[in-house]
């Protein structure tokens, strides 16, 4: 397995390897009200596809502009972009109990909690990758 730090063309680095479960918990958010909650449709839409379409949408923009800029080391666009992802996650997270959508606490682990801890979990990993400054730049000059 490749070292995450590496900075080396076509070697796969951390961002490669948090894109994919992020995008699978991003849909899952969108469909998971709709599987295990009888919950009304503005409420499952505010709790389920919104929030898991700008969390996909974003994750997957910040992936494309990381790579297409070289994989650089600390980079605040790419860090930028994450926040609207982190910020659908946290919705996600609280939002059926801010909305009081009338679900069991089974359902709201399933369907809103769980989900949206792991979404805030990976995109604040990722962002805390992307935030990392080379080590060159912590080296001390010669005495």
């Amino acid at each position: 397995m490749p070292f995450t730090g590496s900075h080396e063309p076509g070697r796969s680095v951390l961002p490669s390897f948090l894109t994919p479960p992020v995008a699978v918990a991003a849909i899952w958010v969108a469909i998971a009200p709709y599987l295990v909650t009888a919950a009304p449709a503005l409420e499952r839409a505010l709790i389920g596809p919104l929030p898991g379409a700008v969390a996909l949408a974003f994750a997957l923009a910040d992936y494309g502009l990381w790579r297409r800029r070289g994989r650089p080391w600390h980079d605040w666009h790419v860090i930028l972009l994450l926040l609207p992802a982190i910020a659908a996650g946290v919705w996600v997270a609280v939002g059926a109990l801010v909305l009081d959508a009338g679900l069991t606490r089974v359902q709201l682990l399933v369907a809103a909690v769980g989900p949206g801890v792991a979404l805030v979990g990976l995109l604040t990993t990722a962002v805390s990758y992307h935030g990392r400054h080379h080590p060159d730049e912590y080296r001390l000059p010669p005495a």
